[in-house]
């Protein structure tokens, strides 16, 4: 792919469909699988709506702090549990009424409500050094980038509201590395099966369950990818982003997976079909 993009042809049989569905309620730490996902204005329900920062408000990711993906959150009885190897479980109300606190995700700033001083001392035991936990409301979301998705508002998500992979580009790049990577490295919202790899590239419109999607930029790919997402330890030969140095690369960046905008709330479930409305080109980071 180095310096081109994708053109994959329409080779497979029978209807697509979604496989998994996956929320990240804190930004970094261990996704969730769901057999439902609910999408609200923001994009799906309690996705990335908190937040662990450092004192000067500066967000904490596996990128720097790979031990992250070791803390395993769970939604129950309008509750936010954390769970890590070692610790015992810190149970949060959903509605944060912390103090405001200025907080930066790469490079922009947003509000956000601070969770409380028991889920700091928690998570600084966890990862060892000095974190907060902060909370989103709806008011204070973040406006996607207008050169790719104007009009739309994220929470604490890198830039967009969904993430979608295919099980397809999956299986190709780990025919290419050799070994099996599992689609948690590459932390999608929405898992699906397509009629060739990377195929997902070039849905500008799609539609799942009735729900209707806009796939708006190809995902560039960082060392997040390379974490163990069950150790936190980071992969010993650099894979996947190796591989797709050889095969996946436009200029400087690697992509893999599209990142996807929907246009009003609805629900979406493992099974529905996919129905691709259109496709063509989607670009990567410019």
């Amino acid at each position: 792919m180095t310096g081109t993009r994708p053109e994959p042809s329409r080779s497979g049989s029978g209807p697509l469909r979604v496989t998994r569905l996956r929320v990240y309620p804190v930004k970094g730490t261990r996704g969730i699988d769901l057999e439902a996902m609910e999408f609200d204005e923001l994009g799906p329900r309690f996705d990335r709506r908190w937040m662990i920062v450092r004192p000067d408000g500066e967000f904490v990711s596996q990128r720097g702090t790979p031990l992250l993906a070791t803390i395993r959150p769970r939604l129950e009885n309008g509750s936010l549990a954390l769970a890590a190897p070692g610790a015992d479980t810190l149970t949060l109300p959903m509605d944060s009424g912390g103090e405001t606190v200025r907080v930066r995700i790469h490079g922009s700033r947003a509000d956000a409500r601070a969770v409380g001083i028991e889920a700091d001392a928690w998570l600084s035991s966890v990862l060892g050094g000095e974190f907060r936990l902060v909370f989103m409301r709806n008011r204070d979301a973040r406006a996607t980038d207008p050169q790719y998705a104007a009009g739309h508002r994220v929470g604490f998500a890198d830039g967009f509201p969904v993430l979608l992979v295919s099980e397809n580009s999956v299986d190709e790049l780990n025919r290419r590395v050799g070994r099996p990577l599992p689609v948690e490295r590459f932390r999608p919202n929405i898992v699906v099966t397509s009629d060739s790899p990377h195929d997902e590239d070039r849905w500008q419109r799609f539609a799942i369950g009735g729900l209707a999607f806009e796939g708006v930029k190809l995902c560039a790919r960082c060392k997040v990818t390379t974490v163990d997402q069950d150790s936190g330890v980071r992969d010993p030969a650099s894979e996947p982003l190796r591989t797709l140095a050889y095969y996946r690369r436009i200029e400087s960046h690697v992509y893999f997976g599209v990142n996807v905008v929907h246009r009003e709330r609805g629900r979406i479930a493992v099974g529905d079909t996919v129905e691709v409305l259109e496709r063509g080109y989607i670009p990567g980071r410019q």
